[in-house]
């Protein structure tokens, strides 16, 4: 058979290469309008103490029940000196003292810490619960038409402050999490927390492993999204009265001050709680992360502590046209700032790979 070489015209691939980047820009370029300014910082604000409790862990180690929060940092009581005992995390001070004891404590002398001083109000957990295109902008942009879906989120929650590592095309994703307060069943639902979450993600590593003849969330998900660094928290646990409490969450996030994503929280298609009966309800099959085969939950309960990543809005870099472009998504030196209603701040730099990825 012969074969006919064509010649293409250097000028002609020259052309082809530089519109595709450009589209690849295009196609990134941000779906809202606005700038990190000290208007949106100055609106920082700690919820009332007649909606909910807020609780801080220091990085020394002092657990804090929150009284107000600001621009700079927070003033709270200190929660162990008052209870006088140490607490390893937020949630065991919840177990060990209830709502009323820590209600108690609000009268007490307080203190001002500067953000920088406070590190994760959880303990760190490797396996998580994630929702997938909960908001129905985000399903849009990047072409997903059927209902949410869940996958694990196999990273350990790193504090508000650490550095992201760079990767193959790297994502962001503000979230809001919930977390069990308590064993989540179907009998006994557990009582929820809620924290400011960032669900980075390696779309290469993502779409590179994803079976489209499988159940979303089954394949992909698990390694594009989990790995170390890749789940930044808040530095405030918030856990109201209500259970409505959710819905009044804003959540935003800018990168290098440019606002790249911005939703209410009562715009998600499953709610926190519908989340969870879901995940009890599709735990017994298997998700894959390379050979290794996991399970989204353990089928008798969902274990305190867990977060419940609860999907992100419309705005992240990714469409399935730009994933050949790697100067569409994050790069080191990129700063991430991510905004919630009563959930404080959160700040990531990206890091090239094999850098600090958290602080102490």
């Amino acid at each position: 058979m012969q074969v006919i070489a064509v010649k293409v015209p250097l000028a002609v691939l020259v052309f082809v290469v530089l519109a595709g980047f450009g589209g690849s820009a295009w196609l990134s370029r941000p779906v809202v309008q606005g700038e990190l300014d000290a208007a949106m910082l100055d609106g920082i604000a700690a919820a009332p103490l007649a909606r909910a409790l807020t609780l801080a862990k220091g990085r020394d180690g002092a657990l804090w029940l929150v009284t107000s929060a600001q621009r700079d940092g927070i003033t709270a009581v200190d929660v162990s000196a008052a209870s006088g005992r140490p607490f390893e995390d937020a949630l065991q001070a919840w177990t060990a003292l209830g709502e009323a004891g820590l209600r108690a404590l609000a009268g007490r002398n307080t203190h001002f810490l500067a953000w920088d001083e406070l590190g994760l109000p959880l303990a760190a957990r490797p396996a998580h619960i994630a929702a997938g295109t909960n908001f129905a902008a985000h399903a849009r942009e990047v072409g997903h038409e059927d209902e949410p879906f869940l996958f694990p989120k196999l990273s350990s929650p790193t504090p508000w402050d650490a550095a992201v590592p760079a990767r193959g095309r790297l994502d962001h994703e503000v979230e809001l999490c919930a977390v069990t307060l308590d064993a989540h069943t179907t009998a006994r639902p557990a009582r929820l927390g809620y924290l400011l979450c960032g669900d980075f993600t390696d779309r290469w590593a993502l779409v590179r492993d994803i079976d489209l003849d499988g159940p979303m969330g089954r394949s992909g998900f698990p390694g594009g999204k989990g790995g170390a660094g890749m789940l930044p928290v808040g530095p405030l646990l918030v856990i109201p009265a209500e259970e409505a409490f959710y819905r009044d969450i804003d959540l935003r996030l800018y990168v290098d001050g440019t606002l790249r994503q911005h939703a209410s929280a009562a715009n998600m298609i499953w709610s926190p709680r519908e989340i969870l009966q879901r995940a009890l309800a599709d735990c017994a099959p298997h998700y894959a992360i390379g050979a290794q085969r996991v399970r989204l939950t353990d089928c008798r309960a969902i274990a305190p502590g867990t977060l419940v990543l609860t999907g992100t809005p419309e705005g992240v870099l990714f469409k399935p046209l730009t994933i050949w472009n790697p100067w569409a998504y994050l790069r080191p030196g990129d700063e991430v700032t991510s905004i919630a209603t009563y959930l404080g701040l959160m700040r990531n730099t990206v890091v090239a790979a094999g850098g600090v990825v958290a602080a102490p």
